[in-house]
């Protein structure tokens, strides 16, 4: 397991995670503009939210459409 933490309007959370779902988690909210050692406002994971929202649903978009076509084979 591995600790990640983060500060969010001025309170500081930390979450325990499998050390490769950890590892996911901290490169896609980097990649979002979150940062673990200062302040982050909520805006800024509300953003980092949407835009896992918005691949999920590019994803299973995707696999409908992959099953669709097998199933038409």
């Amino acid at each position: 397991m591995t600790t990640v933490g983060l500060t969010i309007s001025g309170t500081r959370y930390e979450i325990k995670l499998e050390e490769e779902f950890a590892e996911f988690v901290m490169q896609d909210l980097t990649a979002s503009g979150i940062n673990f050692n200062t302040d982050n406002k909520a805006e800024k994971l509300l953003k980092a939210y949407l835009h896992l929202a918005k691949q999920t649903s590019s994803h299973e978009d995707e696999i409908e459409l992959l099953i669709d076509t097998l199933d038409g084979l």
